[in-house]
């Protein structure tokens, strides 16, 4: 009776009448739940017994439901003293079914509850991430128009006039990694290393539980109508251990599933809806999936890469992508060069909205097809696209026009798509203005120079297309001096919006959305670093014990250098505090800078700590 089960409301049943109708033809659906998106990506999650829904149902349609918008993470908006936020039904996305498998009625079947996306209202103004890309959309929809209406080079390569546009559409795909594990596995992070050395997982068969699950998790996209395009192994994981019963032990796999593109903020939602979906699938079979973007140092992180497009809907049903050139000799349209050129230009100011964790940070280093340098490419000839893996963004292409887009690979799982997508388009906007009315020939000598060459638009001091491998082929020092120096730390990153970026000025993107969005990034690293990082430390080299059998002199001396550098980055005494200690007050009075500079102090310290560690443990038998 599984396969009967409703996954979808339909789009006719979204009436109030039709509604009711829809719940009472199925009354495994005990539930609802209005989800809306925080600032910073976290979606709210309630059950509001189907009995009452009914019962306010025109209430609720009319004029949403009143909360208490203190706990929903919008500081400097909803505050304990002006708390009320108002959900409003988003009526346009699709609305699904969330199944609780272990609560089933009397006919076996599991309990269901509808999932309503809608927005966040407070003080008649709209303040969620799915509000913010949603006018963004808009904002940048009515921006286009006249750009377009102007450009006779771009319409007259498709053939087209002005008057032949109906529209501005805008498409976002993904590509979600996530690791999978047993609850109590064994692997080593030398045996990590060494399969993603050797590249031995990299679509490799999946097998018993693992394929499984990854086939279950394809079947349940479809049945959601995410249309699910590929599952298959990552770089990351070793093959887990057959027990004597003929089980999976020790499981420890990256995974990647696809699905179709669709209109971003639908596309951001679907995202959310994967992540539940896989991670419900793996738990029934016993298994753990993380999404986190580093689970594991030293090993590869994963990505989320979001594949960003625009095109026209002409009246006539056609559609034309904005960044084709209908040209086999050029790259991109003019719009397309002017979109990279933006995204690469405002990467600092865009780039807080995409990574501003710990572990997304840690995700970006070199050797693990992450990428550390401000950087695009295009492929050395525009009939074959290199799909360089290496860069920030590069251009993707197959065989249809249509398919021209750019995949920006920085992104993790836990990015906020909502807003890392508005902050995209946004940047891609400024830089479609500066491409209006110049040729692609232009834009691409712009787009190629080297770091000191004259630039209109561009930065005079960097370099932006490259087709070499970034992290082979340049060295640290030369990564820095042509692409822009990586960030460090999470406040790095953020500074560059601490003042409202000019860039977001008069746009959805407003100085209230960007300011509370850094108080709660600033806010979330604080406690990313006190209460995970130190306390992960912690209980790891609170773990490491002398191991004394078998010392010589040599191994007392290496013994005695390791407790020294432990002591002094993680033991306080009578008269000393450990940095630890010393870093945790800087955190704890708002001493950013200070506590910036001295995490990467302190991360070095404790690469050397463990380092010295290791080399003791290896010389004893």
């Amino acid at each position: 009776m599984t396969r009967e089960l409703v996954t979808v409301v339909p789009e006719q049943s979204k009436r109030r009448d039709e509604l009711k109708e829809f719940i009472l033809k199925h009354p495994y659906l005990r539930f609802v739940s209005l989800v809306g998106i925080d600032l910073l990506g976290n979606d709210t999650d309630e059950r509001i017994p189907i009995e009452h829904f009914l019962k306010n149902l025109e209430d609720i349609f009319a004029g949403g439901v009143q909360t208490d918008g203190s706990s929903v993470n919008l500081p400097g908006i909803a505050e304990l003293n002006d708390a009320k936020v108002d959900f409003i039904i988003d009526f346009d996305r699709r609305w699904v079914v969330d199944y609780n498998h272990e609560l089933q009625d009397e006919n076996g079947l599991p309990t269901g509850t509808i999932r309503i996306p809608v927005f966040f209202r407070h003080h008649d103004h709209f303040y969620c991430s799915r509000s913010v890309l949603q006018d963004t959309l808009e904002h940048v929809r009515r921006e286009l128009r006249p750009l377009l209406a102007a450009d006779s080079h771009f319409l007259a390569a498709h053939g087209i006039q002005d008057a032949d546009i109906a529209d501005v559409y805008f498409t976002l795909g993904t590509e979600l990694e996530f690791w999978v594990s047993s609850p109590a596995q064994h692997v080593s992070q030398h045996e990590l290393r060494v399969t993603q050395a050797l590249k031995e997982s990299y679509w490799k068969r999946t097998r018993g539980a693992i394929r499984t699950c990854l086939e279950e998790s394809l079947i349940q996209l479809q049945r959601y109508g995410l249309e699910p395009e590929m599952g298959h192994k990552e770089v990351g994981g070793v093959h887990g251990k057959i027990s004597e019963h003929g089980r999976l032990l020790d499981v420890m796999e990256q995974l990647e599933v696809d699905w179709r593109f669709s209109d971003p903020v639908q596309a951001a939602d679907n995202d959310i809806l994967a992540r539940f979906i896989i991670k419900d699938v793996f738990m029934r079979h016993g298994l753990s999936v993380t999404f986190v973007a580093k689970p594991v140092e030293g090993i590869a992180g994963s990505g989320k890469h979001m594949h960003v497009g625009m095109g026209l809907l002409l009246r006539d049903g056609r559609r034309v992508n904005l960044f084709d050139p209908n040209d086999p000799g050029l790259h991109l349209s003019n719009f397309g060069f002017g979109a990279i050129m933006g995204l690469l230009r405002h990467w600092e100011v865009v780039n807080p909205f995409v990574s501003h964790s710990n572990s997304a940070l840690r995700r970006l280093q070199p050797g693990f097809e992450a990428p550390v340098s401000i950087v695009t490419s295009l492929g050395v000839d525009p009939r074959s696209p290199s799909r360089n893996r290496t860069v920030l963004a590069g251009l993707v292409r197959g065989d249809s026009p249509l398919s021209i887009r750019f995949e920006v690979r920085a992104p993790n799982p836990h990015t906020n798509s909502y807003l890392a997508c508005a902050a995209f388009y946004l940047a891609m906007l400024d830089g479609i203005r500066y491409a209006a009315g110049r040729t692609p020939a232009e834009l691409l000598a712009e787009l190629s120079k080297k770091p000191g060459q004259p630039a209109t638009y561009l930065a005079r001091d960097r370099e932006y297309l490259s087709e070499e491998d970034i992290f082979e082929h340049y060295t640290e020092a030369e990564r820095a001096a042509r692409f822009g120096k990586s960030p460090d730390t999470v406040w790095e990153i953020l500074t560059h919006i601490a003042e409202m970026p000019e860039l977001y000025r008069g746009t959805p993107m407003s100085e209230a959305v960007v300011r509370s969005f850094h108080i709660s990034a600033l806010n979330k690293w604080r406690i990313d670093t006190c209460a995970k990082e130190f306390g992960t430390l912690r209980r790891e080299f609170g773990e490491l014990r002398r191991l004394q059998a078998g010392e010589n002199a040599l191994d007392e001396k290496r013994w005695s250098e390791f407790e020294r550098l432990r002591a002094e980055l993680l033991r306080d005494d009578e008269e000393f505090d450990c940095e630890m200690t010393r870093l945790v007050s800087l955190f704890d009075t708002k001493r950013y800078a200070e506590a910036s500079a001295g995490l990467i102090a302190f991360r070095r310290r404790v690469a050397a700590a463990r380092e010295a560690y290791r080399v003791y443990a290896a010389n004893l038998l």
